[in-house]
């Protein structure tokens, strides 16, 4: 899954302890992308020391963070599975999604061909503000149609629905969910849950039918 600084969107792949830190996830990294972390922290030093004190180094298997304010290194040497906890139960990581791109997005969202119910068909909506699209489903095979129920989209729709909560989550950040593609599957972060222990993003895969059940907790109502 992926993880990122508090307050800051560059995210990065770990796995993470059961157990948080204060609410926030304790992550270990493989050393590729240690490395990035590394390149990533001397960037944003040399952009903003003041901001950004502390720098990070390797040297053989070892990295070393420098954390100015403390004067002191913390040499993090690697785990038996070849990962590094960096910023281990001090850092503030949180549960987030890999940035998706707004153009891409938006490109999604205008095509209206992709929105055009089929047969059986309901729209559904979660209206925000007035705005926000619908989207064909068939009702939740287990509820029918009710504010309890997941509507069940086709994958066409699916990939809209993935970028309309991409979308929402750039204009509302605080507290919005999030969710993206692995593949040919659905990884939705429930903002509410993330500090959590125990807690993993829902990964959620095609039926039989080939349909995504997308939001079993949002509010769906329907719009037609």
């Amino acid at each position: 899954m992926y993880v990122a600084l508090a307050d800051t969107t560059q995210a990065f792949p770990a796995t993470i302890e059961d157990e948080r830190w204060n609410g926030f996830a304790v992550p270990q990294f493989r050393r590729t992308v240690a490395e990035s972390i590394a390149l990533w922290l001397n960037t944003m030093h040399d952009h903003d020391p003041d901001e950004w004190p502390d720098t990070a180094t390797f040297d053989g298997d070892v990295l070393t963070v420098l954390e100015t304010e403390e004067h002191r290194p913390d040499r993090i040497e690697p785990d038996e599975n070849n990962r590094y906890a960096i910023g281990y139960r001090g850092w503030c990581w949180e549960l987030t999604a890999p940035p998706t791109d707004p153009q891409a997005d938006a490109g999604l969202l205008a095509d209206s061909a992709r929105l055009v119910p089929e047969d059986d068909e309901i729209l559904v909506t979660i209206n925000i503000d007035g705005t926000d699209p619908a989207f064909p489903a068939l009702a939740s095979e287990i509820h029918g149609w009710s504010r309890a129920g997941c509507p069940r989209f086709r994958r066409t729709v699916a990939e809209v629905v993935v970028a309309w909560i991409s979308d929402t989550a750039r204009k509302y950040p605080e507290g919005s969910d999030l969710a993206y593609w692995d593949g040919d599957t659905i990884v939705m972060v429930d903002h509410q849950a993330i500090g959590e222990d125990g807690y993993l993003p829902d990964r959620i895969t095609a039926a039989e039918d080939g349909r995504f059940s997308i939001g079993a907790n949002f509010e769906w109502e329907r719009a037609d």
